[in-house]
């Protein structure tokens, strides 16, 4: 006796097939809609933050800004890949100080970690360096303070060119020594530099907050207040030298113990290090004789390195004066001006680094004014 199929069972049977291939197929859009998802991570969310900022920086006042050329944001990972010549084998100068709540707290070793990226700029471009800082600081510092560093970074780069643009009115000293040098002479005025100094607080203000303000330039204005008190006290006819020296070391030791008064220390030491050897090389000292005497004023290491800089000094010198005499022979030859440029700058493509070479017109200035 034969059986017939049982209907009833291969349709469940075929229900449960259809059901299955349903369910399978929901699983599969499900996966292909995830790998449709960006997979955007924190540093990469970051990253993008961090360009939107600067952008906003910039255009918010596009009279100061920096004209800086579009770069790959991710050409730097930790931003010390292959550093320039000045910067390799160092380490970052500076630090990022951050609040519990992962916030920004402006230091002055801040702006020190600013002004070593930027100490590069000459052997780097801008953008170089701006994508280095941007990537240094996402590496290292936590949201929301890796934002806020960045933001300050642009802002501290606004203030530099500012600061510029302002001495660039004023026939400003190069150094210290050389400012003493001037108002002695009485070719400097104190209400100039009052004026100058003015003039960078107003810009500052208008960059920072008071904390940012105190924390990268307290140090400095103290400093500066110092060495106006001494250029005043320079600038007195009233007093002999020996008088005048005496009211600096009053001053000097009046000063509370903070950095300012080390600086102002290190600054005297140095001021009375130039003077002595200047002094002593008229007289015709020899090399020991420098030695003992800057070991004396800042230590043996120091003494070392200056000694270090002495020859290369004199080195440099000889290739300079080799220069100046090879450059005239050149202008008085009569080749074209196109011929003699092109022989000068071959001429100086063999004697002179390219760093050097930057050098030369400043040098030339010095050491006509010299002699």
């Amino acid at each position: 006796m034969t059986t017939k199929p049982n209907r009833k069972g291969f349709w469940l049977l075929l229900a449960g097939l259809i059901m299955l291939a349903v369910l399978a197929l929901l699983v599969l859009m499900v996966k292909l809609n995830a790998n449709k998802q960006p997979t955007n991570t924190k540093a990469e969310t970051s990253a993008s933050e961090a360009i939107k900022t600067r952008k906003l920086i910039q255009d918010s006042d596009s009279e100061h800004s920096l004209q800086d050329l579009p770069y790959r944001p991710d050409k730097f990972i930790t931003g010390v890949e292959n550093l320039p010549r000045s910067l390799q084998g160092t380490e970052v100068d500076g630090e990022i100080i951050i609040n519990d709540k992962a916030q920004l707290v402006a230091t002055r070793g801040l702006r020190r970690l600013y002004d070593y990226f930027l100490s590069a700029l000459g052997e780097e471009d801008s953008e170089t360096i701006d994508a280095r800082v941007e990537a240094y600081i996402l590496h290292t510092t936590p949201q929301p303070a890796a934002n806020e560093a960045i933001n300050l970074y642009y802002q501290y780069q606004s203030y530099l060119k500012q600061v510029n643009a302002i001495q660039s009115q004023f026939d400003e000293p190069t150094n210290f020594n050389e400012a003493l040098q001037k108002v002695e002479q009485g070719e400097l005025n104190i209400e100039a530099i009052d004026r100058q100094q003015q003039q960078l607080k107003t810009v500052r203000s208008q960059l920072f907050n008071s904390k940012v303000e105190a924390a990268f330039f307290g140090t400095e204005d103290q400093l500066q207040a110092y060495n106006k008190q001494m250029l005043k006290i320079a600038q007195d006819k009233s007093l002999s030298n020996a008088e005048k020296q005496q009211a600096k070391q009053r001053y000097l030791q009046n000063l509370p113990d903070s950095l300012t008064k080390k600086q102002a220390e290190q600054q005297a030491n140095l001021q009375q290090l130039m003077t002595r050897t200047e002094q002593m090389k008229k007289r015709g000292a020899d090399e020991q004789q420098l030695f003992e005497m800057r070991t004396e004023l800042v230590g043996i290491e120091a003494a070392h390195r200056l000694a270090e800089l002495d020859k290369q000094t004199q080195d440099f010198d000889r290739r300079f004066e080799s220069y100046q005499q090879q450059k005239q022979q050149i202008t008085a030859s009569n080749a074209s001006p196109s011929e003699k440029q092109q022989q000068i700058a071959a001429l100086e493509q063999k004697l002179f680094s390219d760093n050097e070479q930057k050098r030369l017109v400043g040098y030339g200035k010095f050491k006509n004014q010299s002699q």
